[in-house]
């Protein structure tokens, strides 16, 4: 009776020793042997989170969007652009041989260029929007300028400093202040009821541009500001280069249009 339970046992032991789970090993390059369960190895490789996406810089983003333009037409960008603190840029883009159009948003989450989450936004994520067309001629490029030399059309005189005379006009429950730098011709519009926001922003206006240059028209460039509110994005700066024309619109604010357009080499 003894002999036979030794025999049990040591059969048991056999058994188990079978079917239980093979231990992986495997050499280092020191010569050392390290054991590994295969199981345990899947679960970390599961569970690992993948590293967050790196946000890049202004000027990354407008050299990426600047990639994804496919056009005939000479494509201006902006060096950088400003945004409210704690803010990423992004873009969202339109081309084709003749025309291009790059709509730039600020965003609170980083959102890739061209993603489809721009086109849920709202107009107040739009930091600017930037385009430019070729025309058949230098002549129909220049009937998109619709420059005008203000001195000639007269008006009420108004000094603007560092002597710039503008010329004030009114109609339709607004008025006018209108003047002429060089090839550029200047166009700010206020409420009837509000003359003095109208001239203090004006001289804003000339103030930044004899410390900042603006691209050189070929030939006319015009820029037509909206002074009823601080936030109003109903600005244009639009100019010329032989039979292409470039645009600056939806800014919020004259001084903001004139720095992107002012950061353009």
């Amino acid at each position: 009776m003894k002999i036979k339970a030794i025999s049990i046992a040591a059969f048991l032991i056999i058994l188990s020793a079978c079917t239980s789970e093979p231990v992986m090993t495997e050499q280092t390059d020191d010569g050392k042997v390290q054991s590994s369960n295969q199981e345990t190895g899947n679960t970390l490789t599961e569970n690992q989170e993948a590293a967050p996406e790196r946000a890049l810089t202004p000027e990354e983003v407008i050299a990426e969007t600047e990639k994804q333009l496919s056009t005939d037409v000479p494509i201006k960008m902006p060096d950088t652009l400003n945004m409210n603190q704690g803010y990423h840029l992004t873009a969202k883009t339109v081309s084709d041989r003749e025309s291009y159009q790059v709509i730039f948003f600020q965003t609170e989450d980083v959102i890739p260029i061209n993603n489809a989450k721009l086109d849920q936004l709202s107009d107040d994520s739009i930091l600017a929007v930037l385009s430019g067309q070729n025309f058949d001629s230098n002549e129909a490029a220049s009937e998109e300028i619709s420059y005008q030399n203000f001195e000639e059309i007269g008006g009420k005189p108004v000094d603007l400093g560092y002597s710039i005379t503008g010329y004030q006009d009114a109609g339709a429950g607004s008025v006018y202040l209108s003047w002429n730098e060089g090839r550029w011709a200047f166009t700010s519009r206020a409420r009837t009821e509000d003359p003095d926001n109208l001239l203090t922003d004006s001289k804003k206006v000339v103030e930044f541009l004899e410390s900042s240059k603006l691209p050189p028209p070929k030939m006319y460039g015009t820029g037509r500001f909206d002074t009823i509110s601080e936030h109003s994005r109903n600005q244009i700066l639009v100019w010329q280069e032989e039979r292409t024309v470039y645009k600056i619109e939806k800014a919020e604010g004259a001084l903001r249009t004139l720095e992107i357009a002012a950061s353009i080499k």
